[in-house]
């Protein structure tokens, strides 16, 4: 924020400049005070820059957590003697420290104590010879109000420098804290004889965040885009700068992670830098959680927040409005700007990076191939009419036109595109853009399910590997959750599904068991979860299935027994790798007996080749694999 060519705060720089440089002791210290966050030591350290590029001397000390007067002494000594405080010089330190014992009080010791006698709290300090030139030095003392010290002990030691020393000193601090304090009220004006309140300098904060960026395309596209974040940021009525400078470094790293088509979409930095702003500064100042991404944009899609400025609504709906809006209410209403029905890259990949700190790579990917950044005569009419908010009236029509015809003519395999169909016929249904009833809807993509049964069964035995518990699809979240049919068809979905399940499962575990004989690492990439995608899309994924129980023990102890050394331990190293994770444990405790029996018949086997080493091998296999894998399993069964 400036005023005209100057800084909002130029009026506190021209005063301290005039402090520094009186010619005589003033007698009173200086307070810059403001809220947390608010620039204060920002500005003093540039301030202090200047001090030291027009040769005035300066010493600076956090006052933060400070519990005695030696620790703040060692900070000035620090910066006074820099070669004699490094690690390589410690001991000729602390013989300098001694032959300066009146240069600065210090622990002598390494005690933590301060040494020598005190007089009510007040050091006796003679400084260098420098710092006793008034005209050209200040002492800067900073975060008083998060000082361990008592406030009227360390005060009156901030003023025996004023005092004592004839030293000009600034003090910056939160006095809203200190006021808390009534001692501190009582001794203020004995030592503080100027005050000023430093106002959030956005701009020039701002400025200095971009530079501090390493990647240049960084600078060059926030230097380009102040505007907006100074928008953003003033209707957002928060006046935080530590905020905004972890904003400036979280934006950069996402940028360094996007592929080179997107760096070069201004739209996505746009909507990326917006939503990353709005998300930060609303989780800092604590009115929302990570996990209340999703509710935002379920408000915003639903229609239920007030998404229209209070201007536009009469003065006892606002009023109304004002009374009974939720927290997550309150926020779509200071952020109208947002985009919160196509977030990029998601609302899944927004709560990731929030609650655990990471910039997901894949879910970024797969994010721009679905995004309207990206659409081509190659991206599914399904995803284009996802983004139906972009598209013109006669567009919308031809693509819905087109979704229909494909939908009913059975061309969707994957759950998860017909779930996303299903949601957005709802919600266009519900709006009067499509012609049919959610009774209608409903009852179609039920027999849809049933066709999918009937005909490509695999479909529905295992759930697609990228719908997640978020209700999301290819990285775009489900339309129309919020009507009660939408919820029926997903119920109706796991009912089918099980239903497949019990009808396919014998043949698929003989499929299943041919494949372990001829091609072990597939077996291992079909029964286990791994951490990343299979390239094989053809690979059907019974990691939360318990297919294993369809498969007759016997049997799979013949195949078994006819693999080679290696691949016997190949398998044996799957089945251990499967229940590794209690989370999926519970769907796979069905096959607890299966893995019993098995156990029961390689150990017959081993009995009767004792004396062999094959004997011997099967005996260790059992007991360094199965063994383990059936105790757990025991275990998380009397747990259920």
């Amino acid at each position: 924020m400036t005023q005209g060519n100057k800084s909002i705060n130029s009026h506190i720089e021209t005063y301290l400049d005039y402090y520094c440089g009186l010619s005589h002791a003033p007698g009173f210290a200086v307070l810059l005070k403001g809220q947390w966050g608010a620039g204060k030591t920002w500005f003093i350290n540039k301030y202090c820059e200047k001090l030291k590029t027009n040769n005035q001397k300066c010493l600076y000390v956090s006052l933060y957590g400070m519990t005695t007067f030696s620790e703040i002494e060692d900070v000035f000594f620090q910066q006074l003697h820099p070669v004699l405080s490094s690690k390589g010089m410690a001991i000729t330190g602390k013989i300098f420290k001694g032959l300066l014992k009146g240069t600065l009080k210090i622990d002598l010791n390494d005690d933590s104590r301060d040494d020598g006698t005190w007089s009510v709290q007040i050091p006796e300090i003679n400084l260098p010879e420098y710092l006793r030139n008034t005209e050209k030095s200040i002492l800067v003392f900073d975060d008083l109000e998060r000082c361990k010290i008592d406030i009227g002990n360390i005060l009156g030691y901030i003023n025996y420098f004023v005092e004592h020393q004839e030293l000009k000193v600034v003090i910056v601090a939160n006095e809203d804290k200190l006021l808390e304090n009534c001692s501190y009220k009582d001794i203020k004006e004995k030592i503080i004889g100027k005050t000023f309140d430093v106002f959030p300098d956005f701009e020039g904060a701002l400025e200095n965040f971009i530079l501090s960026a390493n990647d240049s395309e960084v600078r060059v596209f926030l230097s380009d885009n102040t505007h907006l974040i100074q928008d953003l940021y003033t209707k957002t009525e928060y006046e935080n700068l530590r905020t905004l400078k972890q904003i400036v470094l979280d934006f950069e790293r996402i940028f360094e992670t996007l592929p080179k088509k997107a760096k070069n979409k201004s739209e996505i930095l746009e909507d990326l830098l917006t939503l990353l702003m709005a998300f930060s500064i609303e989780i800092k100042r604590g009115t929302m959680l990570p996990k209340d991404i999703s509710r935002l944009q379920e408000e915003y899609v639903s229609g239920i927040s007030n998404r229209v400025s209070s201007h536009q609504l009469s003065n006892s709906v606002a009023k109304d409005n004002s009374e009974k809006q939720t927290s997550v209410q309150k926020i779509l209403s200071r952020y109208t700007v947002l985009n919160l029905h196509d977030p990029f890259p998601s609302t899944v990949w927004w709560q990731i990076f929030f609650d655990k700190g990471i910039v997901d790579t894949q879910e970024l990917e797969q994010s721009i191939l679905n995004s309207k950044y990206f659409q081509d005569e190659n991206t599914p009419n399904w995803v284009r009419m996802w983004h139906f908010s972009d598209l013109s009236d006669d567009d919308f029509e031809n693509l819905l036109k087109k979704v229909e015809s494909e939908y009913r003519s059975r061309q969707f395999v994957e759950i998860g595109e017909i779930k996303h169909i299903f949601g957005l016929f709802l919600m266009f249904s519900h709006a009067g853009l499509y012609w049919k009833s959610k009774e209608e809807i409903l009852k179609e993509s039920k027999l849809y399910i049933d066709y999918l049964k009937d005909n490509n069964p695999l479909v529905l035995i295992s759930p697609s590997t990228i719908e997640d518990v978020y209700g999301s699809y290819g990285s775009l979240g489900f339309q129309g959750k919020e009507f009660e049919e939408f919820k029926e068809f997903f119920t109706y979905i796991d009912e089918v599904r099980e239903l497949a399940r019990n009808e396919s499962m014998p043949s698929a575990g003989q499929e299943l068991l041919v494949t372990m004989q001829s091609d072990a690492w597939k077996f291992y990439r079909m029964i286990c979860l791994t951490s990343s995608p299979d390239g094989d899309v053809s690979v059907q994924k019974y990691h939360e299935v318990p297919i294993l129980k369809y498969i007759e023990s016997p049997a799979f102890i013949e195949k078994l027994l006819l693999m080679k050394s290696k691949d016997q331990r190949f398998v044996f190293g799957a089945l251990k790798k499967r229940y590794e994770f209690d989370s999926i444990n519970g769907k796979l405790i069905e096959e607890l007996d299966w893995l019993k029996s098995v156990q029961s018949l390689l150990l017959e086997e081993a009995s009767s080749r004792k004396g062999k080493v094959s004997g011997f091998v099967l005996e260790s296999l059992t007991k360094h694999y199965l063994n383990g894998v059936i105790e757990k399993l025991e275990k998380n069964r009397s747990q259920v």
